[in-house]
């Protein structure tokens, strides 16, 4: 009942000073969070989930909020920022080129995440390098993750009646120049590479491409149904399974080890951060707000 009132009253009194545009849910450090946009991310997880606990919702996002608060605080100590050309460019990289940006507000969310990211890196990265003996451990209990199974460098002619395929075939037979046909005649999106697709593997295209693994080398299958239409395959290599050494490996495993230490260093330093910053929240407005 108690929390009826209040959330009643806030509705009175403008939604407990949400309705002002000084509203604010919480302060880090003497800068403050609106209570506009906790309510905004609140409603949107709600849509989204809309089984899950009002009040846990909001406390979550609270805490998302004051975290990525004392990070830009600590971004704007050091001096790092995100030019508006370096936002725009990872608009473009996330929704393609002919994307336009219409919400400031999410442009402005795009642009605190890559700071928060910017000064994470800064003040990580000389803790990020992860020790030869702890990538060689890491390589020799997972090396038969990084195994690659036998794939198959194939060109493909797919056309969307049988007959037409089946008389592609017998000019193929014939001595016919594979590529030329596939450019001349393929529906695929390959057609004009001459039907080259990538290597792949058994099981990583529809099951009618695994057929190409029963050919041999400079051999052309018979005409196989998909729901496509219908292929025929040109087996041009295969390249036999093989398991990496740790030189060879050595980048990529440094990549990941060190991303994933990147990791759990951030949340490490983000509890730093926010047990050295002042933090109070504004708990007359989140009651309104649970």
């Amino acid at each position: 009942m108690k929390r009826v009132i209040v959330a009643l009253l806030g509705l009175l009194l403008g939604c407990g000073d949400g309705g002002r545009d000084d509203a604010w849910a919480a302060e880090v450090d003497g800068v403050r969070i609106p209570a506009a946009e906790l309510r905004r991310l609140v409603e949107q997880r709600l849509e989204e989930e809309p089984d899950a606990d009002r009040g846990d919702v909001v406390t979550e996002e609270l805490n998302r909020l004051v975290s990525a608060q004392v990070a830009l605080n600590r971004a704007s100590e050091a001096g790092v920022s995100v030019a508006d050309t370096e936002v725009t460019d990872r608009l473009h990289m996330l929704h393609g080129e002919e994307w336009k940006d219409d919400d400031p507000r999410y442009r402005e969310s795009v642009r605190r995440e890559m700071i928060v990211d910017r000064i994470a890196l800064v003040e990580l990265a000389p803790r990020m390098r992860v020790p030869e003996s702890a990538l060689r451990a890491y390589f020799d209990e997972h090396r038969s993750e990084y195994a690659q199974p036998e794939r198959a460098q194939v060109r493909q002619i797919v056309v969307e009646e049988r007959a037409k395929a089946e008389r592609l075939r017998t000019q193929l037979e014939s001595g016919g120049d594979f590529a030329a046909a596939a450019r001349e005649h393929s529906i695929a999106p390959e057609a004009a590479s001459g039907g080259e697709l990538p290597a792949f593997a058994r099981g990583e295209l529809p099951e009618a491409f695994d057929r190409a693994f029963e050919l041999e080398e400079g051999q052309f299958s018979a005409v196989v149904e998909s729901p496509y239409g219908f292929h025929i395959f040109f087996l041009e290599r295969k390249i036999p399974a093989r398991e990496p050494g740790f030189d060879e490996l050595r980048e990529r495993l440094e990549a990941e080890l060190g991303q994933r230490n990147l990791e759990e260093l951030r949340r490490e330093w983000l509890r730093g951060l926010r047990r050295s910053a002042e933090i109070r929240s504004n708990d007359a407005y989140l009651e309104t707000l649970r």
